[in-house]
Protein backbone atom coordinates (compact mmCIF):
# COMPACT_ATOMS: atom_id res chain seq x y z
CA UNK A 1 0.00 0.00 0.00
CA UNK A 2 1.52 3.43 -1.05
CA UNK A 3 1.29 6.89 1.19
CA UNK A 4 -0.62 9.60 1.35
CA UNK A 5 2.36 11.76 -0.11
CA UNK A 6 0.98 11.60 -3.75
CA UNK A 7 -2.56 12.16 -2.72
CA UNK A 8 -2.32 15.60 -0.87
CA UNK A 9 -2.83 18.61 -2.66
CA UNK A 10 0.56 20.99 -3.02
CA UNK A 11 1.02 23.47 -2.57
CA UNK A 12 -0.85 24.72 0.43
CA UNK A 13 -2.68 27.72 -0.12
CA UNK A 14 -3.23 29.76 3.36
CA UNK A 15 -5.15 33.04 4.03
CA UNK A 16 -5.25 35.48 6.66
CA UNK A 17 -7.03 35.45 9.89
CA UNK A 18 -8.31 38.19 9.55
CA UNK A 19 -9.19 38.37 5.70
CA UNK A 20 -13.53 37.65 5.52
CA UNK A 21 -15.15 34.74 4.75
CA UNK A 22 -16.15 36.01 1.15
CA UNK A 23 -12.50 36.13 0.75
CA UNK A 24 -11.78 32.95 1.52
CA UNK A 25 -14.48 31.18 -0.50
CA UNK A 26 -13.13 33.14 -3.81
CA UNK A 27 -9.89 31.62 -3.60
CA UNK A 28 -11.00 28.43 -2.94
CA UNK A 29 -13.05 28.55 -6.09
CA UNK A 30 -10.58 30.33 -7.60
CA UNK A 31 -8.01 27.54 -6.63
CA UNK A 32 -10.47 24.50 -6.80
CA UNK A 33 -9.92 23.76 -3.50
CA UNK A 34 -12.22 22.57 -0.56
CA UNK A 35 -10.10 24.12 2.43
CA UNK A 36 -7.27 26.94 2.82
CA UNK A 37 -4.94 26.87 6.20
CA UNK A 38 -5.19 30.00 8.22
CA UNK A 39 -2.56 32.08 9.22
CA UNK A 40 -2.19 34.92 11.91
CA UNK A 41 1.25 36.25 13.24
CA UNK A 42 2.38 33.19 14.71
CA UNK A 43 2.02 30.81 11.76
CA UNK A 44 -0.97 28.79 10.95
CA UNK A 45 -3.90 29.45 13.88
CA UNK A 46 -6.64 27.13 11.73
CA UNK A 47 -7.91 25.39 9.00
CA UNK A 48 -11.15 26.14 7.13
CA UNK A 49 -13.07 23.54 4.88
CA UNK A 50 -16.28 24.56 2.82
CA UNK A 51 -18.29 22.63 5.71
CA UNK A 52 -17.56 25.76 7.89
CA UNK A 53 -18.63 28.10 5.28
CA UNK A 54 -21.68 26.23 4.81
CA UNK A 55 -22.57 24.85 8.68
CA UNK A 56 -20.88 27.89 10.57
CA UNK A 57 -21.59 31.02 8.46
CA UNK A 58 -24.70 30.83 6.46
CA UNK A 59 -26.95 28.45 8.80
CA UNK A 60 -26.05 31.07 11.41
CA UNK A 61 -27.31 34.00 9.26
CA UNK A 62 -23.59 35.88 8.96
CA UNK A 63 -22.48 38.26 6.59
CA UNK A 64 -19.99 36.92 4.54
CA UNK A 65 -18.36 40.11 3.31
CA UNK A 66 -17.58 41.12 6.92
CA UNK A 67 -17.14 38.06 9.11
CA UNK A 68 -13.36 37.37 9.58
CA UNK A 69 -12.57 34.03 9.26
CA UNK A 70 -11.33 33.68 12.70
CA UNK A 71 -14.93 33.85 13.77
CA UNK A 72 -15.76 30.34 11.79
CA UNK A 73 -12.85 28.47 11.37
CA UNK A 74 -11.80 25.29 13.15
CA UNK A 75 -9.08 26.30 15.53
CA UNK A 76 -7.56 22.52 15.34
CA UNK A 77 -5.36 21.42 12.85
CA UNK A 78 -5.32 17.94 12.90
CA UNK A 79 -2.30 16.79 11.08
CA UNK A 80 -0.88 13.04 9.58
CA UNK A 81 3.00 12.32 8.39
CA UNK A 82 3.21 11.92 4.70
CA UNK A 83 4.26 8.64 5.01
CA UNK A 84 0.53 7.49 6.40
CA UNK A 85 -0.85 4.89 4.43
CA UNK A 86 -4.65 6.10 2.86
CA UNK A 87 -6.03 4.09 5.06
CA UNK A 88 -4.25 5.49 8.42
CA UNK A 89 -5.47 9.16 7.37
CA UNK A 90 -9.06 7.66 6.44
CA UNK A 91 -9.20 5.91 10.54
CA UNK A 92 -8.32 9.52 11.64
CA UNK A 93 -10.42 11.50 9.77
CA UNK A 94 -13.87 9.18 10.69
CA UNK A 95 -12.60 9.25 14.22
CA UNK A 96 -12.83 13.25 14.29
CA UNK A 97 -15.66 13.66 12.12
CA UNK A 98 -13.08 15.80 10.05
CA UNK A 99 -12.52 15.84 6.03
CA UNK A 100 -9.09 17.30 6.37
CA UNK A 101 -6.07 16.76 7.16
CA UNK A 102 -2.63 18.85 7.33
CA UNK A 103 0.12 16.59 6.03
CA UNK A 104 3.86 16.90 8.03
CA UNK A 105 7.25 16.46 6.07
CA UNK A 106 8.96 16.91 9.49
CA UNK A 107 7.88 19.83 11.14
CA UNK A 108 6.67 21.62 8.02
CA UNK A 109 2.91 20.92 6.36
CA UNK A 110 3.57 19.85 3.23
CA UNK A 111 0.13 19.65 1.79
CA UNK A 112 -3.13 19.46 2.44
CA UNK A 113 -5.42 15.34 2.21
CA UNK A 114 -8.95 16.04 1.85
CA UNK A 115 -11.24 12.75 1.74
CA UNK A 116 -11.87 13.30 -1.78
CA UNK A 117 -8.06 13.19 -2.02
CA UNK A 118 -8.35 9.37 -0.86
CA UNK A 119 -11.60 8.33 -2.76
CA UNK A 120 -10.55 10.08 -6.20
CA UNK A 121 -6.80 10.25 -6.09
CA UNK A 122 -4.79 7.03 -7.54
Amino acid sequence: MGTIQSQMTTPVTSINSEATAQEAAQLMKEKEIGSLLVKGCQGYVGILAERDLAYRLVCEGMDPRTTPLSSIMEESILSIDQSASPSDAGSLMQEYNISHLAVMEKDEVAGILSIKDLVYKK
